[in-house]
């Protein structure tokens, strides 16, 4: 295992221009949805390289992050409850004394006299380009205390069963916790990236996100084995068990590399957009001319705007449907404010009129400057502050049609 240390005071700022474990999943299309990254949250190659370059703020942890900390000590605690009571009581006590300690005190402390059992916690390692902070590091060669008494590693130098699998507990492993709510926690049908699927006890059981962010930390480390802890719900638990993949974490490290290239040099990396969002901030101006695409990409593109305005047709479809639907209903309903119907022996209710008052709306510029002394009017607003100019946008407009298609108003 690489040799690691305790997270200090400034994190923050070693952090600040290494790509994380966290950051990863940001560099990597979603396979359901490829113009967004793993991570979702508008997060993709080109905002992170913004952030870390600082472009861009970060955007603040808010509540979620702090009650997904807070709930991380209980994970843990939790999991190592099934390999050894004592030992995930006298984790917790330690765990939470340094945390509560350093929220009021963050220079005075040290999280090296806080860990008195082999799993470790406020961990980091990090180089020139990387930086990873693994929830929990079971390391074996420490020494420990409880009750008075030093154990060493031989203490647990064996195997033991919990949450459906041997865990080793002669060698190091990793700790990364996650909690969240019922929903989310529930993989979508369909999908294979996104939410846990709590009958596979392996990676493929686990987000994709989490996946590639462990797989980062197991190459960083130099770790073969990571257990994910999850608490759902408030109160339902289920673990994990990822192995390493060397030739994922390879390329996951050569990922990284290349966006730590980028950060360095400071330039945008513009071959890892993957949408118009990423795009406009690359390419903030246009030319006047045009550029011929190379004859590798031309199905490519043909194809995605052919997509495009089928996805358009269908959906002008639809919202006919929709209206047809509703004309229908209102001949039911004519001057009554709600139908209803028997069915089954049961009244169920079908459609119902919605008002909604008229509201009052401020013109125009153009509306105002058709007024009586509009342009003068427009000038003492814009003189006041009230009127406030929206930031410049711009949208991919489909021009491409096949033979006998009508072209798409814009």
């Amino acid at each position: 295992m690489t040799p690691y240390w305790y997270i200090q005071n400034d994190f923050l700022e070693k952090r600040s221009r290494r790509v994380g474990a966290s950051d990863i999943a940001a560099l990597i299309p979603n396979p359901e949805r490829p113009n967004e990254s793993l991570s979702g949250y508008d997060r993709t190659a080109v905002t992170v390289w913004e952030e870390k370059t600082g472009r861009r703020p970060h955007d603040p942890a808010g509540l979620p992050a702090e009650m997904g900390h807070w709930n991380e000590v209980k994970a843990i605690e939790l999991f190592i409850r099934g390999i050894d009571k004592k030992t995930a009581l006298d984790y917790k006590q330690k765990r939470l004394q340094y945390e509560i300690l350093v929220e009021e005190y963050p220079d005075r402390f040290n999280a090296n006299d806080y860990n008195i059992t082999p799993f470790r916690h406020t961990t980091q390692w990090h180089n020139d380009q990387f930086i990873c902070h693994p929830d929990g590091i079971y390391d074996p060669s420490c020494v420990w205390y409880a009750d008075g008494i030093t154990y060493k590693k031989a203490e647990l130098a064996e195997k033991r069963d919990a949450h459906g699998y041997t865990i080793d507990l002669s060698t190091p492993f990793l700790v990364e916790a996650k909690n969240s709510g019922y929903w989310p926690a529930h993989r979508r049908e369909g999908s294979l990236v996104s939410g846990y699927d709590f009958d596979l006890k392996t990676w493929q059981g686990i987000p994709l996100k989490h996946y590639v962010q462990i797989q980062f930390q197991l190459a960083c480390l130099d770790v073969e084995v990571c257990y994910l802890p999850l608490l759902y719900d408030a109160s339902s638990f289920h673990v994990w068990e990822i192995r390493r993949d060397r030739k994922v974490g390879d390329q996951l490290i050569d990922l990284a590399g290349r966006m730590a290239w980028h950060i360095k040099h400071d330039e945008p990396p513009k071959e890892m957009a993957m949408n118009a969002v990423d795009i406009a901030a690359l390419y903030p101006t246009l030319t006047d001319d045009f550029r011929m695409l190379p004859e590798d990409a031309t199905d490519a593109a043909i194809e995605a705007a052919r997509k495009y305005r089928a996805a358009k047709a269908q959906e002008k479809a639809w919202k006919q449907k929709a209206d047809d639907a509703q004309d229908a209903l209102a001949c039911y309903l004519k001057d009554t404010k709600e139908i209803r119907a028997m069915r089954g022996g049961e009244i169920i209710p079908i459609a119902r009129w919605v008002e909604r008052n008229g509201s009052e709306r401020v013109m125009g510029l153009k509306e105002i400057g058709k007024l009586p002394d509009g342009e003068a009017l427009a000038g003492t607003l814009r003189a006041a502050g009230a009127i406030k100019q929206g930031e410049a946008s711009r949208y991919v407009g489909v021009m491409f049609k096949d033979e006998g298609e009508e072209e798409e108003e814009e």
